[in-house]
C-alpha cells in the first residue's frame, strides 16, 4: 500500500508538513484549519500514517452528513430495541477504530447538544450506545477539522468553548492554493499522471496552458485544480493539453448576502418547501439548510414546508 503524499516544496508546505509529523508524533488531539478543497483529510490522513497507530483503523466521519440521530447511532453504535428498526446491536466507529484514529471533518457543523457528547467522549475517555446501560473505555486518536472560524463560533455562541480548548490542542493551518502558488506545476504533473493511468491516456501539458493555471488563484483550491485537469482531458485532443483546453470559471461566484438569499428561496419555492429536496439540490446537508435559513431570515417562510 503506497503512503500519503503532501506534495508541495513552498516555505508555507514544507512548515505544514513538518508540523503534520510532528503532531503525529504526539498522542493528542489536532484540529486543522483551512478552506474547503486544501487538503485537510489528506492531512489528517498523513499524520496517522505517521503515527504510531498507523496499523490500526483511520475513520473518516463527516458531521455535516449524517443526521443528529443518525451521527450518534453511527459513532456510539446502539444495544437492540434501543429505537425503532434497531433488531439488533450494532457496534460504532468508534469500536471500528479501536486503538486507531478517528477523524471528525466538518466539527463546527455540529449543534450544540452533540458537541457536548463530543466533550463528554473526550473528558471521559468512554462512550455508550444508545439505549445500553454500561459504558466501554474507547481507546482512539482524535483528529478534527473544520473551515469555519471556530473562535467567532464561540463568540457568536454556536460552539461550545470547553470545546474549542478541548480540540485546539495542536492546530495546524492548510493554506490556500494561491498561497502557494509555485507549488501549481508539480500538482498538475501529479494530477495529469493519475489521470493518464485511469484513461489509459499519454497526454502532457502546453507551457501556455501550465502558465494559465499558475495564474489563477482557485477559489475551490487543490480540489478545484484536479477538477480542471480532469475537464481538461475530456475537451483535449491528442497527447497534448493546451491552453484552450484549461476551461476555469469566468468569474468568481457572487456570494452576496442578496443573491444567496434570492438564491435559497428559488430553490425553495422550485422543491415546493420540501426541506429533503431543497437541500439535496443545494448540496447541502438537513443541518447545514437549517441554518443557512436562519442565517438569511428564511425561518418564517420555512414553516411553511409541503412535506
Amino acid at each position: 500500500m503506497m503512503g500519503i503524499t503532501i506534495i508541495g516544496s513552498s516555505s508555507v508546505m514544507v512548515s505544514v508538513s513538518g508540523a503534520l509529523c510532528k503532531a503525529a508524533s504526539f498522542d493528542k488531539n489536532v484540529l486543522l484549519l483551512g478552506e474547503t478543497g486544501t487538503g485537510k483529510d489528506l492531512a489528517a490522513r498523513k499524520i496517522h500514517e505517521l503515527s504510531p497507530r498507523r496499523a490500526f483503523p483511520f475513520i473518516p466521519i463527516n458531521c455535516s452528513n449524517l443526521s443528529d440521530g443518525l451521527f450518534e447511532s453511527e459513532l456510539f453504535g446502539h444495544a437492540k430495541g434501543a429505537f425503532t428498526g434497531a433488531v439488533r446491536e450494532k457496534s460504532g466507529l468508534l469500536d471500528v477504530a479501536e486503538n486507531g484514529t478517528v477523524f471528525l471533518d466538518e466539527i463546527g457543523e455540529l449543534p450544540l447538544h452533540l458537541q457536548a457528547k463530543i466533550l463528554r467522549l473526550l473528558d471521559k475517555k468512554e462512550s455508550r450506545r444508545i439505549g445500553a446501560t454500561q459504558t466501554r473505555t474507547i481507546r482512539v486518536r482524535f483528529i478534527f477539522a473544520t473551515n469555519r472560524n471556530l473562535h467567532a463560533n464561540v463568540l457568536e455562541g454556536t460552539f461550545r468553548k470547553d470545546l474549542y480548548y478541548r480540540i485546539n490542542v495542536v492546530r495546524i493551518q492548510i493554506p490556500a492554493l494561491r498561497e502557494r502558488k509555485e507549488d501549481i506545476p508539480p500538482l498538475v504533473n501529479h494530477f495529469i499522471e493519475q489521470e493518464n493511468l485511469r484513461s489509459g491516456s499519454h497526454k502532457a501539458l502546453t507551457q501556455e496552458a501550465l502558465e494559465k493555471l499558475s495564474s489563477y488563484d482557485f477559489p475551490g483550491n487543490v480540489r478545484e485544480l484536479e477538477n480542471v485537469i480532469e475537464r481538461s482531458f475530456v475537451f483535449s485532443e491528442g497527447d497534448l493539453v493546451t491552453a484552450r483546453d484549461i476551461r476555469l470559471d469566468p468569474e468568481p461566484i457572487m456570494d452576496t448576502p442578496e443573491v444567496i438569499q434570492a438564491h435559497i428561496k428559488s430553490t425553495l419555492e422550485q422543491c415546493r418547501w420540501n426541506k429533503t429536496k431543497t437541500a439535496r439540490r443545494l448540496g447541502k446537508s438537513r443541518r447545514q439548510l437549517y441554518r443557512i435559513l436562519e442565517k438569511y431570515e428564511l425561518t418564517d417562510n420555512f414553516r411553511k414546508v409541503v412535506l
